[in-house]
């Protein structure tokens, strides 16, 4: 590998990097909607150059998660419901095929589908709301999700999943208080580990799908009480 190409590589881990970070950031709203973003500041802060800083910002532009405004600045882009609602067809589709193929391989006893951990992930998600713990009810509801991909043997498709939901992410993360008074979701995660268990796979892509579209139904009201985090005009 040559000295500039070795450059390029160390360049692009480093942008990598930073784009990680800050999408992170993005999703959980530790940078919440209309946060200003300035590139000397977040190099200083990571302890980087502008360079990955500029390309990270780019990628997140392009992602529609910040708007870059000549003259204005960048600003953490508001929740796109557009962006939501494609978020929630395509998590809601892979994951009902991914159920329907664990229940395949399960019938046909393929190894390693025990579902000692899923039933352990789904007792820490009950724990975690029964004691008004949102960040570990959250954390927990994510590792259910996954085992189910995982459970399919498809662990990487969950990572697709995870990389266009980070608008529904956002929304899931203001709704978090409404969450933690409702047992509707915790419910829908105990059916679909039931459904799973059973070998129920028409039940169980039927609670998939409502259990990814209810954060739709409820997010009136999200938009009435946090009116600075969605746009102010229609969604172009």
């Amino acid at each position: 590998m040559s000295e500039d190409a070795a450059h390029r590589v160390v360049g692009d881990r480093l942008s990598d990097g930073v784009y990680a970070e800050l999408s992170e950031a993005i999703r959980s709203l530790e940078l919440p909607p209309g946060t200003k973003l300035s590139e000397p500041t977040l190099a200083a802060r990571l302890g980087v150059s502008r360079v990955p800083v500029r390309e990270a910002i780019a990628r997140l532009a392009d992602q529609r998660l910040v708007t870059v405004t000549p003259q204005v600045g960048t600003r953490v882009a508001p929740i796109l419901m557009s962006e939501v609602e494609s978020a929630c067809f395509i998590r809601s589709s892979l994951e009902a095929g991914a159920l329907r193929q664990a229940i395949a391989r399960r019938a046909g006893r393929q190894p390693g589908l025990d579902l000692d951990e899923l039933h352990g992930i789904l007792a820490s998600n009950h724990a975690f709301f029964d004691a008004t713990d949102a960040e570990g009810f959250f954390a927990t509801d994510e590792l259910l999700h996954q085992a189910v991909f995982a459970l399919a043997g498809v662990p990487q498709v969950w990572e697709v999943v995870r990389g266009v939901k980070v608008h529904l992410d956002r929304l899931r993360h203001l709704h978090l208080p409404h969450a933690m008074t409702s047992s509707d979701i915790i419910d829908e995660h105990t059916q679909i580990v039931e459904a799973l268990e059973r070998g129920d796979a028409v039940a169980g892509e039927a609670v998939i799908r409502r259990h990814a579209y209810r954060i739709i139904a409820d997010s009136g009201e999200l938009r009435v009480q946090y009116p600075d985090y969605f746009p102010q005009s229609r969604e172009s």
